[in-house]
């Protein structure tokens, strides 16, 4: 009888115990599903943010030191304009190419990050025209080619990489979103855990609590 009894006690703690580590299994994989959503929050989304920032920066220096270097007349006074903007046009490429590289992240974000390269492309095709024009001091002749060419290729671009960014931001907030939905969830579901946990241990408490009591009894 006493053999019984013992049985049934160490059952009880052998499901608190259970109950316990299954709660913890729990809460470890949740938050490990929130840290590594954070995580990529951080590794990938802002630092695709970045460089869409430092493309926009690159390309606003490219255009400035582009009106500059028209402006003069002296190749002296446009050389250095002319390095600053093939130093920009570089690096400005090999952030396209590190974006599309590492950092895309569905269909959507493919389409955007070629059709920002194809513009570059187009938009660089037109400030070449513009530098020979204006290194040849041809004024007329690159004033037709920024109204035709160049300003329409750098609204393209400027509205593009400004669309590319918008999108990037939303997604940023979806998943952030998601990553509290996740949170959310899990936190129920520990809760509804611990719930049924502290009922089936008094459950069986009870259920032991009368056998010790026809054990007296028959005793």
């Amino acid at each position: 009888m006493i053999q019984a009894v013992n049985q049934r006690f160490f059952a009880i703690i052998l499901g608190a115990i259970s109950a316990l580590i299954l709660i913890g299994l729990v809460g470890v994989v949740s938050t490990q599903r929130m840290a590594d959503d954070l995580e990529f929050t951080d590794e990938s989304i802002i630092r695709s943010l970045a460089i869409l920032s430092g493309i926009e920066r690159d390309f606003l220096l490219i255009r400035v030191n582009a009106l500059y270097h028209l402006s003069y007349s002296e190749a002296s006074k446009k050389a250095p304009h002319e390095v600053t903007i093939r130093r920009n046009i570089t690096e400005t490429q090999a952030l396209l190419e590190e974006y599309q590289r590492t950092l895309v992240v569905n269909l959507r974000d493919r389409e955007l990050i070629e059709q920002d390269i194809r513009l570059f492309k187009i938009y660089l095709a037109a400030l070449d025209k513009v530098l020979s024009h204006s290194r040849a001091n041809q004024k007329e002749a690159a004033v037709v080619v920024v109204e035709s060419e160049w300003k329409p290729a750098g609204e393209s671009l400027t509205s593009a990489l400004a669309q590319h960014a918008h999108f990037k931001e939303q997604f940023v907030e979806q998943a952030v979103q998601r990553s509290m939905q996740t949170g959310r969830r899990q936190t129920w579901m520990i809760i509804a855990l611990t719930i049924v946990g502290i009922f089936g241990v008094l459950v069986a408490a009870y259920f032991f609590r009368k056998s010790l009591a026809a054990t007296a009894q028959s005793r």
